[in-house]
């Protein structure tokens, strides 16, 4: 009798196994399909029913397992946020800085790859995690908060307060550079990887600066002289909102608050609020393009002018009153519009490279893969607003010329 027992115990634990085994696959393949949605569409325009649909499935299946739409875009983030870390936790054993970076970054593109392939599911844009409601949001920040102290120790102990902040602008530059190759990346052919991967990490070693090359820059206040209109107020606040708390945040009720203004006048400025974060791009793009004309006036060699435009708009970052729009808004656009904002980067990118090249040219830059480096310079320079309470802990001057440091001189000078 206690063997039949023992028997039918068995087979219920097995059957029970059977239906946990079906269960927790069933609720990867929804996962796998939510994130090809979140990366085309971002998490506003993904919807449950096309997760189905991708799926051959009904949407009642998908609820079953996500109820709603925020719970299975967490499980999305959490997904790549994982697998993001036991990359950084196996680079982290590797024996000094340029080994763990190196093994990080390989990592990271075979990861790019297999995507590419269909082989495995890409990474999640994790810019996207900003659209989550709070509650949601701030365990999977924390998460992100633990991955990146992991990567800053791949530079050593931060035992020191000058040694904290120069491998936390070394860790920035890192991880969104890697996370900006989802804009550039798939561009180049897969066979030609393992050379953009050699080329994006001799930038990542040696920074982009000849040994021997100094500038002499300022900083250039791109809205000096400009006109204080109604419109310019407008997308200073607006781009401020939407770095803060991502497209579906900045409502237009919330917008129209700041400003003291009614909704009139809101649609005064614009027709609809997708036309919000292409106009603050718009803008973006005229005021940078004011600090390259003041600066190439100026007689100075290709280092210089370009260490001057990357001072000049992390000194907008580090503010915060009226910063660049991160790219973290792109895909909060519909497809059609961002892929302008897209546009207008590869052209700053192009300009850069231009640059790059003139500095190779006269010996002010090294010898680098233009097009690499610039969208390093991009990614860098762009994600620092995040770093607003790492620069106000320091002087502005300490703190640009750190993170501007890291760029001309890469991540182990």
């Amino acid at each position: 009798m206690g063997s039949a027992r023992s028997t039918s115990l068995a087979a219920a634990e097995g059957a029970a196994g059977s239906r946990s085994a079906r269960y927790e696959r069933q609720r990867t393949r929804i996962v796998d399909a939510a994130i090809l949605l979140v990366n085309e569409k971002g998490v506003c325009g993904m919807t449950l029913q096309e997760v189905a649909q991708a799926l051959d499935l009904t949407t009642t299946s998908v609820t079953y397992y996500y109820r709603f739409k925020e719970q299975l875009a967490a499980a999305v983030f959490e997904d790549t946020l994982t697998r993001l870390h036991q990359m950084v936790k196996e680079a982290a054993g590797a024996a000094t800085p340029r080994a763990r970076v190196a093994h990080y970054v390989e990592q990271y593109f075979d990861q790019f790859a297999s995507g590419l392939r269909g082989e495995t599911p890409p990474l999640a844009v994790l810019s996207e995690l900003r659209t989550l409601e709070d509650s949601v949001r701030r365990p999977l920040l924390e998460k992100y908060q633990s991955i990146f102290r992991d990567a800053r120790r791949f530079f050593g102990d931060v035992d020191t307060v000058d040694r904290k902040r120069l491998f936390t602008a070394r860790a920035q530059m890192l991880n969104e550079a890697l996370f900006w190759t989802i804009i550039w990346l798939p561009s180049y052919p897969l066979r030609d990887f393992h050379n953009v991967r050699r080329r994006m990490m001799d930038v990542f070693e040696n920074g982009i600066a000849s040994a021997y090359s100094s500038w002499d820059s300022s900083i250039v206040d791109p809205d000096f002289g400009a006109p204080d209109d109604a419109k310019r107020d407008f997308l200073r606040v607006v781009s401020r909102l939407i770095n803060d708390i991502g497209y579906k945040g900045a409502s237009v009720e919330r917008i129209v608050s700041e400003l003291r203004i009614t909704r009139g006048s809101f649609y005064h400025h614009l027709d609809a609020k997708d036309d919000l974060i292409l106009e603050c791009y718009r803008h973006d793009y005229r005021r940078m393009t004011r600090i390259q004309e003041v600066i190439d006036a100026a007689d100075k060699n290709a280092i210089s002018r370009l260490a001057g435009s990357i001072m000049s708009v992390l000194a907008l970052q580090f503010d915060g009153l009226h910063p660049l729009l991160r790219t973290t808004a792109l895909h909060a656009m519909p497809i059609g519009i961002r892929q302008q904002a897209i546009d207008r980067f590869d052209r700053l990118a192009r300009w850069i490279s231009g640059v790059l090249v003139d500095g190779m040219s006269d010996g002010s830059v090294r010898i680098v893969d233009p097009m690499i480096a610039a969208n390093i310079i991009i990614s860098t320079i762009n994600s620092a607003y995040d770093l607003r309470g790492w620069a106000r802990r320091q002087t502005r001057e300490d703190a640009i010329q750190t993170y501007t440091g890291v760029l001309m001189h890469g991540l182990f000078d």
